[in-house]
Parts: C-alpha cells; structure tokens; sequence
C-alpha cells in the first residue's frame, strides 16, 4: 500500500513510500525502467530470452550498485516481456542485525504495462515481497 510522504523531519525531503503485506514500510531510492532486449540485435527467441534471464542480476548490479539484497520475480512464460523494471528500496529497519540501522533490497521484474502510474506499478509489483528472506542489513 502507497504511504503518504513523511515530511516531518525534513519538509523538502519527498519520496515514494509503500507498506508491504509483511508490514514493512519501505522508501524508494531508485527506479529503472529499460527494454529487456538492451544489447541484443538478433538471434532466436529462445536465445535472446534465456540470456536476457541470465543476465539480470548482473544487470540488476550494474544499475544499483552496492550491498543491497536482490530479488528478481520469476519471469513470465511465453513472449519475453518488453520492459525490464528495477526499484531500490529501504527500509529503516534492520533484518536480522541490531547494529545497523536500515535494511536494503533491489527488486526486479519483466512486464509491459507501463500503462498505469508509476507509484500503482511499483505497489503491485513489490507489495508481497518477503523483505526478510531477500533484504541485506547496512548503514548509509
């Protein structure tokens, strides 16, 4: 569920934020959206898609470098969807260590509707996410 921004500590400060199903509440720190083909010119269907699958972790790293978590939704059968979609996400709240004070996870998924808003899209895809299972303890 989309939370209203949390202006009290620093009224400039405005960023997209969600409730997960699991109760997390999360801030987006970054957002992609490209082609899922970026980088392949030809080849058979079977080719291009197993690739592509191949490569999004590595791809997921290149776009948001650093100590997050990653999880990438499990990839539609059929035609390879056309967009590949990315978002960084933090919550300030720790997983599993008491040290630290946040936790971080990049998530990312095929589709092609970017019919809808950009904060409806990014609630449907990321409201059942297990944050515990896939996010990583840090510090800023």
């Amino acid at each position: 569920m989309r939370l209203s921004a949390q202006t009290d500590l620093a009224p400039y400060y405005r960023r997209l934020r969600y409730r997960l199903d699991c109760g997390r509440e999360v801030d987006l720190e970054g957002f992609y959206v490209g082609p899922s083909t970026l980088g392949y010119l030809e080849g058979s269907k079977e080719y291009i898609r197993d690739g592509i699958i191949k490569r999004l972790p590595e791809r997921v790293r290149e776009q948001f470098p650093g100590i997050s978590g990653v999880f990438i939704k499990p990839v539609p059968e059929g035609e390879l969807p056309v967009y590949t979609f990315m978002v960084d996400l933090v919550c300030y709240e720790p997983v599993l260590d008491s040290t630290e004070i946040m936790s971080m996870l990049t998530v990312c998924w095929l589709g092609d509707d970017i019919e809808t808003t950009l904060p409806e899209l990014i609630d449907r895809e990321i409201c059942a996410i297990e944050w515990d299972r896939y996010a990583v303890d840090g510090s800023p």
